[in-house]
């Protein structure tokens, strides 16, 4: 085998030498584009934080759900007011969303559904949104072909005080948000 000299010998032997670089740098630019699409998000759920709002919305807030002393001026987040909170569920359902947060008449975000549940008394239920609670319901069920759809359901549980009177009584107080 004859030896190639001279400037067209040279050239050959560096292509040769180029092979590999190029290999490597075609390898590096996959594992780059491969990290990207990886890495890029392009749908961002917020329905659960979305729940998680409305719920410490309802706790915390003046009009919500806790006992309210006007005298003070403080919510007491952990106690309940009986009267007022059978009062919520019983003169309009939709008395809430006015008070907390209103996403205009029609609201398409999110709805919820919270329970009261004390020993040796019946539950009452509160509704937020409850239009839309009654038609996404049936959608976030198990039973239902092909999955949930277009919702989802977050639930949520508290032990709590109820506040009758004077007098304060354990209970628990549950959350079933539609988003």
């Amino acid at each position: 085998m004859t030896k190639l000299t001279g400037k067209k010998g040279l050239l050959a032997e560096e292509m040769i030498f180029f092979i590999p670089r190029i290999l490597f740098l075609t390898a590096v630019l996959f594992a780059v584009v491969i990290l990207i699409k990886v890495f890029l998000i392009g749908v961002v759920d917020v329905r659960e934080v979305e729940s998680k709002i409305l719920v410490n919305r309802l706790l915390y807030a003046k009009n919500g759900l806790s006992y309210y002393d006007g005298d003070l001026n403080r919510v007491y987040p952990g106690i309940i007011d009986l009267k007022r909170f059978s009062e919520l569920g019983s003169n309009n359902p939709n008395e809430l969303d006015s008070k907390i947060i209103n996403y205009g008449a029609d609201n398409p975000l999110i709805s919820a559904k919270v329970t009261l549940k004390q020993e040796g008394r019946g539950s009452l239920i509160v509704y937020y949104n409850r239009d839309r609670y009654d038609k996404w319901e049936p959608r976030v069920l198990a039973s239902v072909k092909g999955g949930a759809g277009s919702v989802k359901a977050f639930n949520d549980k508290m032990y709590i005080l109820v506040k009758d009177g004077e007098t304060l009584s354990p209970a628990i107080l549950e959350f079933n948000i539609i988003a």
